[in-house]
């Protein structure tokens, strides 16, 4: 049994954007309460598969992995290797993965777009994202599906939350002249055996 042509077209069309943080779907072997056969999401991220039901097309459980995903991969930022970066001589890269890479380095880095083709950079990266490098336009517009993706997670996972919020703001010039407000969401967690612990969303 392979997957439904309109399940694929859902993760083509990407409506939502989470959608963008997977690959293609596969059929599972797992099944749902009813006996039906289930569909997984690869994470492109993290390589973990989500699981839903085959007639199901709503992104909640997608987008719900997206935040938590995303949450560990800021999380783990200082600890990553050189390769996964992006730098010459450290393994293969995907080619498809290279403009979610660049969007992601762009908005998180906030760079601006023309130093991904400046002369300097480019002989600091793998020859694969060298080759593929998107343009300046499909950065932006990556980026733009990536923005409503964290946007649908964050409304996914505060959807149910009780209690109050704090945020925290810094603002910072760089010398280039570009003015960055740095704003944390906080809040506290109640955990399973009692007690409460704080968690934060860098925004």
């Amino acid at each position: 049994m392979n997957v439904p042509g309109k399940v694929r077209q859902v993760h083509k069309n990407q409506l939502s954007g989470c959608y963008a943080f997977f690959d293609p779907p596969i059929l599972a072997n797992q099944k749902d309460k009813n006996g039906c056969p289930m569909i997984a999401y690869p994470c492109k991220t993290c390589g973990s598969k989500i699981h839903q039901p085959i007639y199901k097309t709503s992104p909640t459980n997608l987008a719900k992995h997206v935040a938590s995903c995303t949450k560990r991969e800021r999380e783990s930022q200082g600890k990553q290797k050189l390769g996964a970066m992006g730098v010459s001589g450290m393994g293969d890269i995907d080619p498809q993965e290279v403009p979610q890479l660049c969007a992601i380095w762009v908005a998180q880095a906030a760079q601006p777009f023309t130093s991904l083709g400046e002369t300097s950079h480019l002989g600091l990266l793998h020859p694969t994202v060298v080759k593929n490098l998107p343009a300046r336009r499909t950065v932006s517009n990556d980026i733009a599906k990536l923005y409503t993706a964290v946007q649908e997670s964050l409304i996914e996972l505060f959807k149910h939350h009780k209690g109050a919020m704090y945020l925290g703001l810094d603002a910072w010039q760089y010398p280039n002249g570009f003015d960055i407000l740095g704003t944390v969401l906080y809040w506290l967690v109640e955990e399973d055996k009692g007690g409460f612990h704080l968690d934060a969303m860098p925004l």
